[in-house]
C-alpha cells in the first residue's frame, strides 16, 4: 500500500466522482477508466476498488470485477458492497458455492436485499440441481433424452392455448422411429404468410403460439440444425446477385432484428443471412427472436444459418433471462427443448474459403486448426475449457500473444495468433461478435479480424450502433466503416421503438444489481 500525498489523494476523489457520474449515465468503460486513475493515485481507498467492481460486471469482465472485490474487502472488510459484487462475481464465473457464501453474508446484514435474493435463488438451483446429477449418474454427466427427437405430438392436443387459437394453422406430422416410436415433427406447410402472421397478428400484439406449434417448431429445427456441420461452409464466390449477410449478437431485441430485415432485406434465394449467436437472453423478446430464426430456418434451410454464442447454453439461460422468459410464455418442457436445440447448432461457419465466423475467439493452443474446429463433438454444454469452448468465449487482445480473459472463461488473443492462424489455414479474415463496439463494427488486428454486434442500443443502455456484414464478392465498399476488403459491404443501423418492457423483465434471478 502506497503513502498517499494530499494532492493525489485530492486528485484521486475527483477522478472517483467522474467514475460516478460515468456510472450515471451507464457508460462503463470510461468508468473504469476514471476509477483506474484513481486508484493509480490513490490505491487505499476501498471504495474505489468496489465502484470499478460494478463497472466491470456490468461488462461481464467478472474476473477483474473479483479481482476488485478481493482487494476491497483486504482495504475494508466491513465494505458489503464489495462483498455483494464478489458474490455477483462468482455468479459470473459460475462458482456458485462461493456465491452462495458472500450473498448469504449481504442478507444477514440487509435481509431484504432483492438482488442478493434473487442471486442466491439461482445459485441454490445451480446446486441442487448439480448434486442431483452427480446423484443420478454418479459422475454429473447423465445420460439426456434428446427431447427434440422424441416429441410426442399428442401430449399437447388437450392444452388451452391450443383449443383457443385462431391464427393460421400449421400442418404438423409426427415422425416414428423403426419402431413406431414418437421421434420429433415435422412442418409441411412453413411459408412466409404464416411468418408474417406469426409476427405481425402475434407477436406484435403481445400473443403467444401455442405450446404444440413451438414444440413442432423447434423440433423440426433441431433436425435441420444437426444434420449440418459443426463448421458450415457457405459459397457465393460465384455467384455475383447472392448476398450472404453475417449479424452479431441480438439478445432478444425482436424490434431490432425485424428492422434488420426491413433494412437489408428479407431471406431468400438470393439472401443468405447468418446470425452469429447470442441471439437469446438479456433482451425480453427473447423466445420470439427464437421462433423466428427457426422458422426462418425450416423456410429457408439453405439461406439462414446460425451460430452458437456463449449464450445458447443453459447456465447463461438460467442467469440472464430465457429460461424464466420461456417458462413464463410457454413451459419448462418447451425451455428444455429450446436447450437440445441449442446443442445442435453449429459452432462456426467458413464463408467463400475466406472467411472464419464464429462467435468468440480462437483457441489458446496454436496446433489447432480449423480443421480440429470441424471435428468437435459439439452435441452437449460446453466444456470450461478447450477449443469447444473458447470458440464461444474468448476476445481479441491488442497485444501480442495470449492474455487473460476478464469474464473468467476463455482467454484473450493478439494479433499475431489471428495472424498465424489465418496463413496456417488459408483464410483472409475472421468475423466474430460477442463483445458491444459502440460503431456496431470494428476492424482489429490488423483488419485482419473484424468484431461484428448487431444489437443498438443494448440493454437499452450502451447507446451503440448496430452492424451487420455483406459478403458480395467483387461488388464491397472500400473504406466504408472502416472496410479494407473488395468484397464486404459494411453497414451500421440505430436501435429502433419498442414497447416499454425492460431487459430481462420475466427474470427471476441472475445478475441484479
Amino acid at each position: 500500500m502506497s503513502i498517499v500525498s494530499e494532492e493525489a489523494a485530492q486528485k484521486a476523489l475527483e477522478f472517483k466522482n467522474q467514475g460516478n457520474a460515468f456510472i450515471k449515465e451507464k457508460k462503463y468503460p470510461e468508468a473504469v477508466e476514471y476509477y483506474s486513475k484513481a486508484i493509480e493515485l490513490d490505491d487505499t481507498q476501498s471504495i474505489f476498488f468496489s465502484n470499478r467492481a460494478f463497472s466491470r460486471l456490468k461488462l461481464d469482465n467478472f474476473l477483474t470485477a473479483l479481482e476488485d472485490c478481493n482487494k476491497s474487502i483486504e482495504l475494508d472488510p466491513k465494505n458489503i458492497k464489495a462483498i455483494h459484487r464478489r458474490g455477483l462475481s462468482y455468479v459470473g464465473l459460475l462458482e456458485f458455492s462461493k456465491a452462495r457464501k458472500d450473498l448469504k453474508t449481504i442478507l444477514q446484514v440487509k435481509p431484504n436485499e432483492q438482488s442478493a435474493l434473487k442471486a442466491l435463488e439461482v445459485c441454490e438451483r445451480f446446486i441442487r440441481e448439480e448434486r442431483f446429477k452427480k446423484a443420478i449418474s454418479g459422475d454429473g454427466e447423465e445420460s439426456k433424452v434428446n427431447v427434440c427427437a422424441s416429441l410426442q405430438l399428442s401430449s399437447f392436443d388437450g392444452n388451452a392455448d391450443l383449443l383457443n387459437y385462431k391464427g393460421m394453422e400449421l400442418e404438423i406430422v409426427q415422425l416414428t422411429n423403426e419402431k413406431q416410436e414418437p421421434a420429433g415433427a415435422k412442418i409441411t406447410n412453413m411459408s412466409q404468410e404464416f411468418v408474417s402472421h406469426m409476427v405481425n397478428e402475434l407477436f406484435l400484439e403481445g400473443k403467444n403460439l401455442p405450446k404444440k406449434y413451438v414444440a413442432a417448431i423447434v423440433s423440426h429445427a433441431e433436425r435441420l440444425f444437426r444434420q449440418e456441420a459443426s463448421v458450415v461452409e457457405l459459397d457465393n464466390s460465384s455467384e455475383t446477385d447472392v448476398k450472404i449477410s453475417v449479424c452479431g449478437d441480438t439478445h432478444g431485441q425482436f424490434y431490432d432484428v425485424l428492422n434488420i430485415f426491413k433494412r437489408f432485406g428479407k431471406v431468400g434465394s438470393n439472401h443468405s443471412y447468418l446470425f452469429n449467436g447470442d441471439f437469446v437472453d438479456r433482451g425480453s423478446w427473447s423466445c420470439e427472436v427464437a421462433l423466428l430464426f427457426y422458422c426462418l430456418k425450416i423456410l429457408f434451410p439453405n439461406n439462414f444459418f446460425l451460430n452458437r454464442g456463449n449464450h445458447e447454453t443453459d447456465n447463461m439461460n438460467k442467469i440472464y433471462g430465457f429460461e424464466d422468459e420461456c417458462k413464463y410464455k410457454y413451459s419448462p418442457r418447451i425451455f428444455e427443448m429450446f436447450s437440445r436445440s441449442f446443442e445442435a447448432l453449429p459452432l462456426a461457419t467458413v464463408i467463400n474459403d475466406s472467411y472464419l465466423v464464429m462467435h468468440g475467439g480462437l483457441s489458446s493452443d496454436s496446433s489447432v486448426t480449423l480443421e480440429d474446429f470441424k471435428k468437435i463433438n459439439r452435441f452437449s454444454q460446453p466444456p470450461r475449457d478447450g477449443p469447444f469452448m473458447e470458440l464461444l468465449w474468448s476476445d481479441p487482445q491488442a497485444g501480442k500473444g495470449l492474455g487473460p480473459s476478464e469474464r473468467g472463461l476463455g482467454h484473450s488473443f493478439g494479433p499475431d495468433i489471428t495472424a498465424e492462424f489465418l496463413t496456417k489455414n488459408n483464410l483472409s479474415k475472421i468475423f466474430r461478435s460477442h463483445e458491444v463496439r459502440m460503431g456496431g463494427v470494428q476492424f482489429e488486428h490488423d483488419k485482419k479480424l473484424v468484431t461484428v454486434f448487431s444489437a443498438p442500443n443494448y440493454c437499452d443502455s450502451q447507446g451503440n450502433l448496430g452492424g451487420i456484414i455483406h459478403v458480395v464478392p467483387g461488388m464491397g465498399t472500400l473504406g466504408q466503416n472502416g472496410n479494407d476488403d473488395e468484397n464486404l459491404t459494411v453497414e451500421t443501423f440505430e436501435a429502433v421503438g419498442h414497447p416499454n418492457i425492460k431487459p430481462m423483465a420475466y427474470s427471476n434471478g441472475g445478475l441484479g444489481f
